[in-house]
């Protein structure tokens, strides 16, 4: 009897368990893609590292945006070094004041791979172009 009851609970159990795709992010995990030459937003404001996620604040609005970089880029936990094909490598520090530009998107036409990004993190998604210092 006892077993019997261990067995249902265990069943019970593993029906809670989730195993649709969307997964937490790993430590550390960027958004990246290929790069996009897009350039139709510019905006000012700062890298912010929350809830496991790489946010970039919006100094005017306050809004938040998940920056999707371009592949070859790199996070460390403090600093992000940007990759832009043909130019030397950026380094950008979380907290630094700097300039974006790029492409804002929706999360609904981008592909599932994320997904991940678009529920933990939220904001609107930002395809980083270019990044300067803000002077």
């Amino acid at each position: 009897m006892r077993k019997a009851g261990f067995v249902i609970l265990m069943l019970l159990m593993s029906g809670c368990a989730s195993r649709g795709g969307i997964r937490p992010l790993k430590a550390q995990e960027l958004a990246i893609s290929p790069y996009q030459e897009v350039l139709s937003s510019r905006l000012t404001g700062s890298l912010m590292y929350e809830r496991g996620c790489l946010l970039f604040r919006e100094d005017e609005t306050k809004a938040r945006y998940l920056p999707i970089w371009p592949e070859g880029s790199i996070f460390n936990g403090t600093s992000v070094i940007y990759h832009q094909p043909a130019k030397s490598e950026q380094r950008i520090v979380v907290g630094e004041e700097v300039q974006f530009e790029g492409r804002v998107a929706d999360w609904a036409t981008l592909s599932n791979y994320y997904a991940p990004f678009s529920h933990q993190c939220g904001g609107r998604a930002l395809f980083v172009s270019r990044v300067r210092p803000a002077d």
